[in-house]
């Protein structure tokens, strides 16, 4: 037999024997596509593949856009991933991780890794500032058909997939247990810049406010919702805390930190009163995500006109007291 012949019966004779011990494992598949370096059981059936969304509004925004586009990368892509860019800034101090639980199918990313995953999705949107309803028009979504969700019930389904986490929901309840918050009423008042961005016939009027705190009974207490330090002043100094809520104090504008403070040198960094820009949050994300759910449980709620963090609380409290057992005893 020639060294050639030898050779190749040995690597046949080979080649059998490994894939009869492959079969018998039962445990290792190859399939076309898949990285070879995964820890991972490949993926039972086509790839989902992903599309990516953004946001840079504020949080209560930045939540529609996420759930509108949770719902896309299922009904128009196939059940497909969503990836979204969700990066700090002044109007949304803070990460979705940090105070929600993680979502199966959804990735988190920045803009720093935008050109890695831009090229492989199925579909890159820009960063959107669009409401929940015209991000459904947008992609084709019907408002209402039968055998289909309606575009309500859609936000709905998809604002119950946020579930805070257990600290943000531990202080919160400890809150609402110790002030009896289900017997008491809330209320939202957006002024660190509403006024400035809405016509002046628009303002919120302070008088309307001062009406719904007089109108309960002496006992019954007011939990006041804002991330404007003045305001958290004003009525405390005008009612004392006795009637009004808070759940913490929210430092004056002079004592507040920029988001960034890579910048500012050590040792000057409680002296200084820093710049900040117009959309800066006085509170953390916690602290209003805290406020929220404070608010969600509340026997009346008086929102902020024009401001989403208030559809926010009508929503969390819909999904809280139907489904989660908020108020319930």
């Amino acid at each position: 037999m020639s060294v050639f012949s030898w050779l190749l019966l040995y690597g046949l004779r080979e080649a059998i024997l490994l894939s009869l011990v492959l079969q018998l494992l039962g445990r290792i598949t190859t399939t076309k596509g898949d990285n070879p370096t995964s820890i991972v059981a490949p993926f039972n059936g086509s790839d989902p593949g992903y599309i990516i969304a953004e946001s840079t509004s504020g949080l209560a925004n930045r939540l529609r856009v996420l759930a509108a586009y949770m719902y896309v990368a299922e009904y128009k892509y196939d059940d497909a991933h969503l990836v979204f860019i969700w990066d700090k800034n002044s109007a949304c101090p803070g990460h979705f991780l940090t105070v929600f639980e993680p979502i199966p199918h959804l990735i988190f990313a920045t803009n720093a890794s935008r050109y890695v995953l831009d090229k492989h999705a199925k579909v890159v949107y820009e960063n959107s500032y669009a409401v929940f309803d015209w991000i459904m028009r947008m992609n084709g979504v019907p408002r209402s058909r039968f055998g289909l969700p309606s575009w309500s019930q859609i936000h709905y389904l998809m604002f119950s997939r946020f579930h805070p986490t257990r600290e943000v929901m531990s202080k919160a309840l400890s809150f609402v247990e110790r002030h009896h918050m289900c017997n008491n009423s809330a209320m939202h008042l957006r002024t660190t810049d509403l006024d400035s961005i809405m016509p002046s016939k628009k303002k919120i009027n302070l008088q309307a406010y001062f009406k719904f705190v007089e109108s309960k009974p002496p006992d019954e207490k007011v939990f006041l919702l804002t991330d404007d330090p003045r305001t958290q002043r004003l009525f405390l100094g005008k009612y004392g805390a006795k009637k009004i809520l808070v759940f913490r104090d929210i430092m004056e504008q002079p004592q507040q930190l920029p988001l960034f403070i890579t910048d500012v040198r050590r040792g000057s960094l409680l002296n200084a009163s820093l710049p900040l820009p117009t959309d800066h949050r006085h509170t953390t994300l916690e602290h209003a995500l805290i406020d929220v759910i404070i608010a969600a449980h509340s026997k009346e709620f008086k929102p902020s006109p024009f401001s989403s963090l208030s559809d926010l609380v009508n929503t969390f409290e819909s999904i809280g007291k139907r489904d989660r057992g908020w108020c319930s005893g």
